[in-house]
């Protein structure tokens, strides 16, 4: 053989070690890692662990959420292991019997739910009781030696301390997957944690919930748990603070207490969210552990519809509330505010009248007047002077027609119609009695009572302000199109509508400068007529205001159904309002 042939041989020899070398490394280490990792999978099973959820305080540092300590019972399907899923389910359900007897509870989990619990969480132990009293406690630790595979977990449930008081703005919670687990294959299992499932609970849910913990359970070869392994502790969610005054909220619930209405209290500056207050409402507390269906069904059927936050989510007409806007608008289209219309009583449209408060009229009458006396022929003729695309534009201006952009699930739009919107819903065109109508608040326009909060705060500061729950963040507003002579007007009108006009009872011993206005919105026909009651106000602290608020600057909005008149009715509520503000404690 030759030198070269030598050489070759050598070469080919070395190829092949090399390659027997490798795919012995593949068999020996790295299907030996992946055998081991495929073991370690087989034998463990990631958990991940709900964290604890952040509180909800209002502007004083009063506690309206927060998380109470709850123990729960379970039971570990290891001691009743048998040949079968089936067997094993039977096994735990005898024992969950005995040891109901010995609690003095009901079983709470049937056999469709264990066999279910034992195909698919078999390595998890299986709530039997949630939320068990210490009475129950007591007996359960007596006999705890007899009951074997039984044991205590220890939790937390939400707990809101002032009961109902803010309910609808609040929320309140149900049990849920982690959102941020969603489709990572890295767990086996997930906790079910505390979730918003309405209002602020559901609004800022990623902002309150925990950071989720991490946790090995370690299994046999059947899948029944050995032991636990924590390895990321689970973190608590941040704290919620709130622009509520708890105290103002307390006493806007109580001037609506056995009433259906609602009322928004706001800062004018900054469009922070006092109060927002809607009636009836609902204790939150008897929501907890959840929102169970046979109590969601009682408030859901109940006439009074208790889960709906008539403040924000509520459409009503404004009535004479909106008159302020009409006022504008007239003099957007040239109208001098001290230029004079005589009221005889009514306003004619054809053989159509809009009837004035006053049979006989008020005579003479300006801007500054009507507003003063609600007048409804004085704003109906100047409603027709400014036309409906004037009325529209100062309306939208104002933000009505418009989603508020509050931090809130809910948030109505509310109706400013025009002959486009009248064709889409009506497939009728547009009279001059839409029009007529609008101009006194009545007719299609649509409102919430935030919106006009909004509105009253936005007339008494020249801007107008988003509102918003969350304390801090950025202030976010827009100064309005209008001159100030205009607004000056207003003002001047609405002052007199507290100190003399239909409102006299709304401002009535305030400690604060307040201009108001009232309304009075007849809603249905014949047995089912009824009205609808407003009053909005701007109030600004003076010198005789208390010193903590002198220099508070507030707009509020009450709607009061089925009530008499604005200036009767919902007025004086407000006033008690206005008086916590501003008079002092």
């Amino acid at each position: 053989m030759g030198k070269g042939a030598c050489i070759t041989a050598a070469i080919a020899m070395a190829a092949l070690f090399l390659v027997l070398a490798v795919r012995l490394k593949a068999v020996q280490l790295d299907s030996a890692a992946t055998a081991n990792d495929s073991m370690r999978r087989q034998s463990t099973r990631r958990v991940q662990t709900g964290g604890e959820r952040g509180r909800i305080l209002d502007r004083n540092g009063m506690v309206l959420a927060e998380n109470r300590p709850s123990v729960s019972i379970s039971i570990d399907a290891m001691p009743y292991r048998k040949n079968s899923w089936t067997g094993t389910a039977e096994a735990m359900l005898v024992a969950i019997s005995n040891a109901a007897e010995v609690v003095g509870l009901e079983p709470a989990v049937g056999l469709k739910e264990i066999t279910r619990h034992v195909k698919q969480r078999l390595s998890m132990p299986l709530t039997v009781w949630r939320d068990v009293d210490e009475k129950t406690l007591a007996r359960f630790a007596e006999h705890q030696d007899s009951l074997d595979g039984f044991s205590i977990e220890e939790g937390f449930e939400r707990k809101y301390p002032q009961g109902s008081l803010a309910s609808h703005l609040l929320g309140y919670v149900g049990r849920d997957r982690p959102t941020a687990a969603a489709g990572d294959e890295r767990f086996n299992f997930i906790d079910f944690e505390l979730r918003g499932r309405s209002g602020l609970e559901f609004y800022y849910d990623s902002f309150l919930k925990g950071v989720p913990g991490e946790m090995d359970v370690v299994v046999d070869a059947r899948g029944f748990a050995r032991r636990e392994v924590t390895l990321v502790e689970p973190q608590k969610g941040f704290d919620l603070v709130l622009n509520l005054d708890a105290r103002l909220q307390a006493v806007a619930e109580a001037q609506l207490d056995g009433l259906k209405g609602a009322c928004v209290v706001m800062d004018a500056r900054d469009g922070g969210i006092l109060a927002m207050a809607s009636s009836p409402g609902y204790d939150l507390n008897g929501c907890v552990p959840v929102m169970r269906q046979s109590h969601y069904n009682a408030l859901s059927n109940d006439p009074g519809k208790p889960l709906l936050n008539r403040a924000v989510a509520g459409g009503y007409a404004p009535g004479s509330t909106f008159k302020p806007l009409t006022a504008i608008a007239g003099m957007e289209a040239g109208v001098d505010p001290f230029a004079e219309y005589e009221c005889i009583g009514h306003y004619r449209m054809g053989e159509f009248k809009i009837r004035c408060s006053r049979t006989w009229g008020h005579g003479p009458t300006d801007v500054l007047g009507g507003l003063r006396d609600s007048c409804n022929p004085f704003f109906c003729n100047l409603g027709m002077i400014a036309g409906t695309n004037t009325l529209f534009s100062v309306a939208r201006a104002f933000g009505l027609g418009s989603k508020t952009g509050i931090d809130y699930p809910s948030d109505f739009a509310g109706v400013v119609p025009d002959d486009a919107w009248k064709r889409l819903h009506y497939g009728e065109p547009w009279y001059p009695g839409d029009l007529a109508q609008m101009s006194i608040g009545q007719g299609m326009l649509m409102v919430s009572p935030l919106q006009m909060a909004m509105v009253a705060g936005a007339i008494g500061t020249g801007r107008l302000v988003t509102p918003r729950c969350k304390a801090g963040g950025t202030v976010e507003s827009r100064p309005l199109p209008y001159a100030e002579a205009e607004f000056a007007a207003v003002r001047e009108g609405m002052r007199r509508v507290v100190t003399g006009g239909t409102g006299k009872l709304g401002a009535k011993d305030v400690m604060a400068d307040v201009i108001g206005k009232t309304g009075t919105a007849e809603v249905g026909r014949g047995e089912t007529r009824r009205k609808n009651t407003w009053f909005i106000a701007y109030a600004k602290g003076n010198a005789k205001s208390n010193p903590e608020t002198r220099n508070a600057e507030v707009a509020v909005a009450m709607v009061v159904e089925n009530g008499e008149s604005g200036g009767g009715t919902t007025a004086p509520k407000v006033c008690e309002i206005l008086k916590a503000v501003y008079n002092g404690p």
